[in-house]
């Protein structure tokens, strides 16, 4: 895959690490077909910003996009919210509701933690993949839907069959295109991107920065496990924010630094012990920490040269163009 384009970088995080390319690959060979998909990964770590992906580098981008959360509601309120209900249908429906496998006509519905959702609504979603058909309920007609569904989870669903907790028949209807997302202490390497995208926000948002960060921090940053992934440092970064004085420098947390510059110049520190580890790794072969790192030899050079970070296969590059320049002024 070549370089990425600026539309891979705006809806999800953004990277460059070996894991988040992969990631970014899959999404754009599955995002042209009209299979359900399967999402997996741990909580907080971006299942749908990949969803988001999926919609919008597809062939429905132009359709709307629609969201539930299947943890977030009784199994009643779920049915009537997905499928639509009539008037009357139960307590306190008091008009018509078209339900958002309607509202997503046309485009694509993600169905957030869908190993939630009671045995049987699972049975009633199996019959919409299967024919298309909606009925609200407390109604008599059904309608016809051409909705795109995205699952995500971070249950493992498989195994859930076996216990009877999800339909074994489902599982095979929505795992037949399944994407995983890495977790966060996959794609450390990302870490300058990741922050530098959420500082803005995280800014605005606690009226305060901006956002600077010490070196011990941005080690703190790299060494933790992230055990709540993207929401995590999220939260890690607003605390920051918040109260810098009040926050001890933990496995939990970070401090902030007034003597630093923005965020953006704590980059270049993370930046170059990441080029440099993934040197010291492939024995100072350009080639290989290019492939580490996920990089080409071009971008490699010209960040090394940016950092200031030699070694001898480097230095006898430019020694051989310095000494191709002079050759052809003497020629």
């Amino acid at each position: 895959m070549g370089n990425l384009s600026a539309a891979d970088n705006a809806i999800l995080l953004p990277g460059e690490s070996p894991v988040w390319r992969d990631l970014v690959r899959t999404i754009h060979t599955v995002a042209g077909c009209r299979l359900p998909v399967l999402v997996h990964g741990e909580s907080g770590s971006g299942k749908e910003g990949v969803a988001r992906a999926v919609h919008a580098w597809g062939s429905r981008t132009r359709g709307p996009f629609v969201a539930v959360n299947c943890a977030a509601l009784s199994e009643t309120l779920l049915e009537a919210e997905l499928f639509g209900a009539v008037r009357g249908a139960y307590t306190g429906c008091e008009r018509d509701r078209p339900g958002l496998l309607r509202q997503a006509d046309g485009g694509t519905l993600l169905l957030d933690e869908v190993g939630e959702m009671s045995p049987a609504l699972q049975g009633k979603l199996l019959r919409f993949l299967d024919d298309g058909t909606v009925r609200p309920v407390g109604g008599a007609r059904e309608v016809t839907c051409d909705v795109r569904i995205v699952a995500a989870t971070h249950r493992d669903l498989h195994r859930s069959t076996g216990t009877g907790r999800f339909r074994a028949d489902l599982w095979w209807r929505l795992a037949v295109v399944r994407i995983e997302v890495p977790p966060l202490r996959q794609r450390l390497m990302d870490l300058p991107l990741i922050v530098e995208r959420l500082a803005p926000c995280l800014e605005m948002e606690c009226g305060r920065g901006p956002l600077r960060l010490t070196e011990e921090a941005w080690a703190r940053l790299s060494e933790h496990c992230w055990p709540g992934n993207i929401r995590e440092l999220r939260g890690v970064l607003a605390r920051a924010l918040l109260d810098a004085a009040a926050l001890p420098l933990d496995e939990n947390s970070i401090r902030l630094d007034p003597a630093v510059g923005s965020h953006r110049a704590d980059v270049k520190g993370l930046e170059e012990r990441m080029i440099r580890g993934a040197l010291e790794s492939a024995a100072g072969h350009i080639g290989r920490t290019a492939a580490r790192i996920g990089w080409s030899r071009q971008k490699l050079y010209r960040r090394m040269s940016a950092l200031g970070i030699r070694t001898a296969q480097s230095r006898r590059r430019d020694f051989e163009s310095t000494t191709s320049s002079v050759s052809s002024t003497f020629q």
